[in-house]
């Protein structure tokens, strides 16, 4: 049994188009059944559906049951098409309509319950009475059956809807996305559609969407430079560089049977949009030609399409044209048995080598699956199935990619967020991403502990370079240097090798290596970088009696004149000195800039000295040993005396605190320290 020709022939040519029941008066059970007849020959299942099912409820005939099934199963309910075919497998006790068997297992397979329909399809299969064609395709059933109990969706696979503003409850299809706008087909219908003598603009149409937000918008049809008056456009296609669209024209047969004529035509923008479509040449014959793709093979441009003509492997197959010009292609060739089969072949795309199509005469864990194979320059490769995700337990097709390949779009009937009839009737455009993983990584610099120390200690100051070391030859990616805080963070990318060297001045460089090889979600790594402090030698000046001698980090606040922490460490250096020369006097020093009055800077300064002077003592220096002097502005170390304009930093030289020997030693030796910039200077005396 085939597919309702809607929903295939027409359905995968353009868009479905199925008929609603009218409103009838009470008939008898022969009426009825001759009005289903007649309904189901003009091509109006739903209202041939509609009415086998009065007849069923008046007579309780089996071959209506059958025929409600069957057409259950033609308009893909399969929830209804399980549960009608397995009364008839239960009730047929004789086994006298044993390919029954196989139906109900095609639903239970469409309805993703794999291991009941393998049993079914064994059952089939083992029958003496089984169909030859009809157990093979059960063999094949069966092996996609396995497939579906073991797929599993990637992680970071991501599928959605793309709204139900672009998607309507009648079936869209043929997603082409192209700078910023969505093409594609649709009747945009909210209710079931009457073929048979319906007037008005009931037509399919190639229509453009945008995304507004999560979603995607309200559809525009195309102008009628592309949407023909009384034809149906779809398997709409535009080319990577956005210049030329292919698509399909139909025309149904007579009542709305099958397809009359179906060719593909071309349209190249403009600067005033796309323009008048012609019929392309090469590709179309008498023969319905459907899904064109531009791609390439054999080093030339060619077109991939989809068609029926005598000698192909099966119902309809995957062919190709070479381009010669704008619409003009040579002979059509077929791909060949690797992509073609006994079953059906359908919606071609073409990137970078690969083609990616769908079909159901292979094995599959839906119907129509998404398959894709490499062109090595001369051959095909064996087509894989795609995963989970992109492809279902029913029919998926029309997949496609933007040109990283992380992203875009197909077309299924899983269940979706509105539809015509039943939750499987209808197809759906989907969007497909792969998650974008990002490696956020956080470097620290860190000081290798000293003796006493129990940590490593958080370094400033140091610079972090990043390198990519994934191939032969290294390539910076980022550097950081961080002054103020020992932490660097860089945003890296998944499946890549980086090596990274932390530097400072005065210390030993530390190099890690490390990769992102196998992170499937968006995460943070941690790595610390460990640099050791050289061994400087240390650099000794000697001063004699009476020659001053400055403490290069004595600092006091504005009009302030108390020690502060960051001036301990040179007062304790003082204090040591005075212990290492047990006989050294020495004279305690405090100077001012010119700033202010003179007696305010010598008072001030003799506190300063004094506070100096009384730290000292309080590491247990006698006080005879320490004569504190403040000399206010008289002993300026620049021309900056009153009156005289100044820059802060000139100021600041003469603001210091000084100590000379004044008896004991004639000579001492002090290691140079480094001067360090103070938290807070005063901005004066």
């Amino acid at each position: 049994m085939k597919k309702l020709i809607f929903f295939i022939t027409l359905f995968s040519a353009i868009t479905a188009a199925v008929s609603n029941a009218q409103p009838l008066n009470r008939s008898t059970p022969d009426a009825n059944k001759k009005s289903a007849e007649e309904a189901e020959a003009n091509g109006n299942p739903y209202e041939a559906l509609s009415l086998y099912e009065k007849v069923y409820d008046d007579t309780k005939d089996r071959d209506i049951a059958i025929k409600i099934a069957k057409l259950e199963y033609e308009l893909r309910d399969y929830a209804q098409a399980e549960r009608a075919f397995g009364r008839l497998v239960t009730r047929d006790r004789k086994n006298e309509l044993p390919e029954l068997k196989y139906w109900y297992a095609m639903s239970m397979k469409y309805n993703g319950k794999y291991a009941e329909a393998i049993e079914m399809f064994n059952l089939y299969v083992n029958d003496a009475s089984a169909q030859p064609d009809l157990a093979q395709a059960s063999k094949r059933e069966i092996a996609g059956c396995e497939l579906g109990k073991k797929v599993k969706q990637p992680e970071n696979l991501l599928v959605s809807n793309i709204g139900k503003k672009a998607n309507s409850p009648q079936t869209e299809a043929s997603p082409s996305y192209s700078g910023g706008e969505l093409y594609y087909s649709s009747l945009q219908g909210k209710e079931v559609i009457v073929v048979d003598g319906k007037q008005g603009d009931w037509y399919a149409k190639v229509y453009t969407s945008s995304k507004s937000g999560a979603e995607y918008g309200e559809p525009t049809p195309l102008g009628q430079q592309i949407n023909r008056e009384d034809w149906h456009q779809g398997n709409v296609s535009v080319t990577p560089d956005g210049r030329t669209m292919y698509f399909t024209r139909v025309q149904l047969a007579e009542g709305g049977q099958g397809i009359a004529e179906s060719k593909i035509y071309y349209s190249t923008k403009g600067s005033d949009g796309w323009g008048a479509a012609n019929e392309v040449t090469g590709v179309n014959g008498d023969y319905i030609a459907k899904h064109p793709c531009e791609g390439e093979l054999f080093g030339e441009k060619a077109l991939f399409f989809v068609a029926n003509m005598p000698g192909g492997k099966g119902g309809f197959d995957i062919y190709y044209a070479p381009k010669k010009q704008d619409g003009v292609f040579g002979a059509p060739v077929n791909l060949g048995e690797v992509i073609n089969t006994v079953g059906e072949e359908a919606s071609p795309f073409y990137q970078d080598g690969k083609l990616w199509f769908s079909s159901n005469g292979r094995p599959t864990i839906g119907g129509f699956d998404v398959f894709e194979s490499q062109w090595n320059g001369s051959v095909w490769s064996e087509p894989k199935l795609m995963p989970l995700g992109i492809n279902s337990s029913v029919d998926d097709q029309f997949y496609t990619r933007t040109p990283d390949g992380m992203s875009g779009f197909f077309v299924s009937n899983r269940p979706g967020p509105n539809n015509l009839k039943s939750k499987t009737c209808c197809d759906d455009i989907y969007n497909w991403e792969i998650e974008r993983v990002k490696v956020d990584l956080l470097a620290k610099t860190m000081r290798l502990r000293r003796k006493g120390e129990k940590e490593n200690q958080p370094l400033t100051g140091a610079t972090v370079q990043v390198f990519d070391v994934t191939t032969k030859d290294p390539a910076r990616v980022e550097e950081k240097t961080n002054a103020s805080a020992n932490e660097f963070p860089f945003t890296l990318l998944p499946e890549k090798s980086y090596r990274l060297i932390a530097t400072r001045e005065g210390y030993r460089p530390d190099t890690l290596d490390f990769n992102t090889v196998g992170i499937k979600r968006s995460t943070t790594v941690e790595k610390k970088l460990l640099l050791r402090l050289l061994k400087v030698e240390p650099v000794y000046d000697t001063f004699y009696t009476n020659q001053p001698i400055r403490l290069e980090n004595i600092y006091y606040d504005y009009d302030k004149w108390d020690i502060r922490p960051d001036a301990e460490p040179d007062l304790q250096e003082l204090t040591d000195l005075l212990k290492k020369y047990p006989d050294m006097k020495i004279e305690l020093s405090s100077h001012t800039d010119s700033r202010g009055r003179d007696e305010y800077n010598e008072t001030l300064s003799q506190k300063r000295a004094e506070s100096a002077r009384n730290w000292i003592l309080a590491k247990g220096i006698a006080a005879d040993r320490i004569v504190p002097k403040g000399y206010g502005e008289k002993q300026l170390l620049n021309e900056c005396a009153n009156g005289v304009e100044c820059t802060e930093e000139q100021h600041q030289l003469n603001r210091r605190t000084e100590f000379k020997i004044i008896s004991g030693p004639t000579s001492i030796v002090i290691e140079r320290v480094e001067k360090r910039d103070p938290k807070q200077k005063s901005g004066g005396n």
